[in-house]
């Protein structure tokens, strides 16, 4: 069955700017990499479930880097999230129902069970600040030309992300359960997405 969703997402990692995976190496800057993607999704249907206004934070530790494989994921899921939407969007995210997931469930070999905690998104201009629970906090500040155009990279080498504007994590923290505790090296991004599998 069709999904599609379409929304934003920030994604800090342990790494300095720029994490190394979008240029293709496999190994984090500190031997190992962890990340998140958290998702903002404006709109969206899995499968005749409505999953706009949804919040999910993806979680994920790896024992080399991001595109070395063998990693451990979990998801969060905000608290106003349903039963129904849980399952339609714990779907698409494992990659099961094909589309760009497929290549983040070919990296991750241990999937945790989902968790619920609150998932606030809180905007300042083009800073972006989310707060997961009292385990996780992410943020992104954009990188900027001489011009003050947002810092772009194209086409990296994670299929899944074409269009990269480049940030700082710093203030990036995560404690989650039963995964690695982690900072930000300073590396962050932002995605805006429109998506269907």
């Amino acid at each position: 069955m069709a999904w599609q969703i379409s929304g934003s997402a920030i994604g800090p990692c342990s790494c300095k700017v720029s994490c190394p995976c979008e240029l293709g190496e496999l190994v984090g800057d500190q031997g190992w990499c962890s990340g998140v993607f958290a998702f903002d999704f404006t709109s969206g249907d899995i499968d005749g479930v409505d999953v706009g206004g949804t919040k999910v934070v993806f979680i994920g530790d790896w024992p080399s880097g991001f595109l070395s494989g063998n990693g451990k994921a979990r998801l969060v899921c905000d608290t106003a999230v349903t039963a129904e939407q849980q399952a339609a969007l714990e779907a698409v995210l494992s990659g099961s129902k094909g589309g760009v997931f497929e290549v983040i469930a070919t990296l991750v070999s241990e999937n945790l069970a989902t968790i619920k905690a609150p998932v606030s998104f809180n905007r300042d201009g083009d800073d972006v600040r989310v707060t997961v629970g009292d385990f996780g906090t992410a943020t992104y500040t954009p990188l900027r030309t001489q011009t003050g155009e947002r810092t772009r990279l194209l086409h990296g080498a994670a299929a899944f992300r074409d269009d990269v504007l480049l940030g700082k994590g710093t203030g990036t923290t995560f404690r989650p359960p039963d995964m690695r505790s982690w900072e930000s090296g300073g590396h962050s991004e932002l995605l805006e997405f429109d998506w269907s599998g």
